[in-house]
């Protein structure tokens, strides 16, 4: 038997974070086999809640005050 992957897709404007570490995804994940805990588990969408999207900075910082 092969594993059944779900796609979960957030609204417009939000994105996924996890909520056990506070990762964030992006607005679609594929639902599989999660590992972040240490221990293989079904991954499901009640481990994952919708924030707003952050605001991207498009800047770019020089590196040890290297132009780049």
């Amino acid at each position: 038997m092969g594993l059944i992957m779900n796609k979960i897709t957030a609204e417009t404007g939000m994105v996924f974070q996890r909520i056990h570490d506070g990762m964030m995804f992006g607005n679609e994940i594929y639902l599989g086999i999660d590992y972040s805990t240490g221990t293989a588990r079904e991954d499901k969408p009640e481990y994952y809640e919708q924030v707003p999207e952050p605001e991207r900075d498009e800047t770019i910082e020089p590196v040890n005050n290297e132009i780049i």
